[in-house]
């Protein structure tokens, strides 16, 4: 009986089951028709062959973006249309009732509210963290209290001592002492627990999924993210062991061990059940590596151990003591930009950074099959080797590429730099201003330099501009931006956590302790259980909770290494 429960929901189209953001439609006619079809997130790209129909039948068409469509017959066109399908609806076409040139389907099924497990599960998680905080809170305040009360009270009147009497020093207040920025930690811990959530497939949503080419989502953002954060603790932990008259190139040597480590580890993870001549070299902790190696060097040359503090001079403090960091920064930043505007690839325009295949086919641009990624795909391809390149990128099957391009390239480490830099300075504004309020107006006022520097080179669009916001390139734009969101949070957490004491960051307080380990963790077991249930035919709410819980899971698991005070690092 259970099972025919389920199955009386599946949906069906023509005999096809349809999965999460699918729908169906089916074009009613008497004659041969064939159905062209396109999605409006493939810029420029002309409309393709989808299914040919002897009469009525129906097509499954995905519903994460407006379809731009066409109907034909022996004749030629009939009609076209736009129109954004809704998941698992369903709708019709007559195609010998439509009017001339414009042909809108007609809704037969209500689809689902796709977006709404989005907002139950972010309504669940905000009741439950209520819910504890505010049964924590009783039972410090009350249970606690009445059991001190009662028994221990007692004790302290039996023997002798019914008041207490406070010393000089200990009844004056004193600010909590902390090892550790908890801000940072949080900032930290936030970014590891997006990236696990995204990596394990983000419930399904496009929103939790990268950017098929330009644009920029929530799983766009999390690396950047990061890697911000790991420049803030790289100047932290750099500052206070020059301090303590560590020579700069002991500094640097541990700078080195570490980058090697880290992409050591990267290209392990990513061996796993692939032989030595198809492993991906690039990646996620080898981008890492070498921006922290550069960064890192820089501040080991660099880096000033004494801040000249001095009221009334402080506007272009945090500039001065990094200023030559910058340099270095802009100079490799720079150097992308023109490589990537001023070079061609073998056979492809000069300055084209799109993603080839179809890309502009509908406008005459069928030269660019092979130029996905333009010059820097072509210098990963010669350098590295196609083989050992990302061959799963989220726009080969949009723009039907067969060019291997990696969003952790060679080329894109210039332009990445600095988001590390941003983070280190973020540091840096900490150091030279011992103001909370200096810090936050500092923090702020770089968040907007930086976001509206990168909208301007996009010109606040998604595909315009100079130089789009662009992952698989880490074009200028991009790192702009998510670095000024990055400056933001900073920011904000700062203020809440480690100015106001609003918020402890608990359970992302413990995940940034040790968030390297949770990262890696959670690569090699994403495809195990508990992280991971098959599911046959998932829904949206099924996948959000099964991912949701994977996340949630390696948050226990920080909390638990938390609690045996053990703490990972290389």
């Amino acid at each position: 009986m259970a099972l025919q429960n389920i199955g009386a929901f599946i949906r069906k189209c023509n005999g096809t089951t349809l999965r999460y953001d699918q729908a169906c439609l089916e074009l009613i006619t008497d004659e041969e028709v064939t159905f062209y079809s396109q999605y409006d997130e493939c810029e420029g790209c002309k409309l393709l062959e989808t299914i040919r129909l002897p009469s009525t039948g129906a097509v499954v068409l995905g519903t994460t973006s407006p379809l731009h469509y066409a109907i034909k017959n022996g004749n030629g066109q009939i009609c076209n249309g736009t129109y954004l399908f809704g998941e698992f609806g369903q709708y019709s076409i007559n195609v010998s009732d439509v009017t001339k040139d414009l042909c809108l389907p007609r809704m037969t099924a209500e689809p689902d509210a796709s977006s709404l497990p989005i907002l139950n599960a972010v309504v669940t998680l905000l009741s439950m963290a209520t819910l504890w905080y505010i049964v924590k809170g009783i039972g410090k305040r009350i249970i606690a209290g009445r059991l001190y009360a009662r028994y221990f009270a007692r004790e302290d009147n039996e023997l002798g001592s019914e008041t207490r009497v406070l010393t000089a020093e200990a009844s004056v207040p004193r600010s909590p002492t902390r090892s550790r920025l908890r801000s940072l930690d949080i900032f930290r811990g936030f970014a590891i627990a997006l990236m696990i959530f995204v990596n394990a497939g983000g419930g399904g949503y496009a929103i939790f999924t990268h950017a098929a080419w330009d644009g920029l989502t929530v799983a766009d953002v999390v690396f950047p993210w990061f890697a911000f954060a790991m420049g803030q603790s790289l100047v932290l932990s750099l500052h206070a062991r020059l301090r303590t008259s560590m020579p700069r190139t002991t500094a640097f040597y541990q700078v080195a061990r570490r980058s090697l480590l880290l992409a050591l580890l990267g290209i392990v993870l990513s061996s796993t059940n692939v032989s030595w001549t198809n492993v991906r070299l690039p990646g996620v902790l080898q981008r890492l590596a070498a921006m922290y190696f550069i960064v890192g060097s820089l501040e080991c040359a660099l880096m000033r151990t004494s801040q000249n503090i001095t009221p009334g001079r402080s506007l272009f403090r945090d500039i001065a003591a990094g200023w030559q960091q910058w340099l270095v920064t802009i100079i490799l930043a720079t150097t992308q930009v023109c490589i990537t505007l001023f070079l061609g690839a073998p056979g492809c325009p000069r300055g084209y950074a799109g993603p080839g295949g179809l890309h502009m086919s509908a406008v005459g641009g069928d030269s660019l099959q092979n130029c996905t990624g333009g010059i820097a795909s072509y210098i990963d391809r010669l350098v590295l080797g196609s083989s050992h390149l990302y061959q799963r990128g989220t726009f080969h099957k949009l723009y039907r590429t067969s060019v291997p391009h990696d969003p952790e390239g060679l080329l894109g480490v210039f332009s990445g730099v600095l988001v590390l830099q941003a983070g280190a300075h973020a540091t840096r504004v900490m150091l030279a201003y011992n103001h909370a309020r200096a810090r936050i107006v500092r923090w702020l006022f770089w968040a907007i330099i930086f976001g509206v520097s990168g909208g301007a080179l996009c010109m606040f669009s998604k595909s315009a501009g100079p130089i789009p916001i662009n992952k698989n390139l880490w074009s200028l734009s991009y790192c702009l931006v998510t670095a000024g969101m990055a400056f933001f949070i900073q920011a904000v957490l700062y203020f809440v956590v480690d100015l106001k004491n609003r918020w402890g960051g608990r359970p992302l307080y413990y995940a940034g302790q040790n968030a390297l380990f949770l990262y890696i963790g959670s690569e090699l077991l994403k495809n195990h259980f508990p992280l991971k249930w098959y599911i046959a035919y998932p829904t949206h709410a099924q996948l959000l909770a099964t991912h949701a819980a994977a996340m949630l899971i390696w948050l226990a698991v920080g909390i638990a290494l938390h609690r045996k005070r053990i703490f990972i690092t290389l």
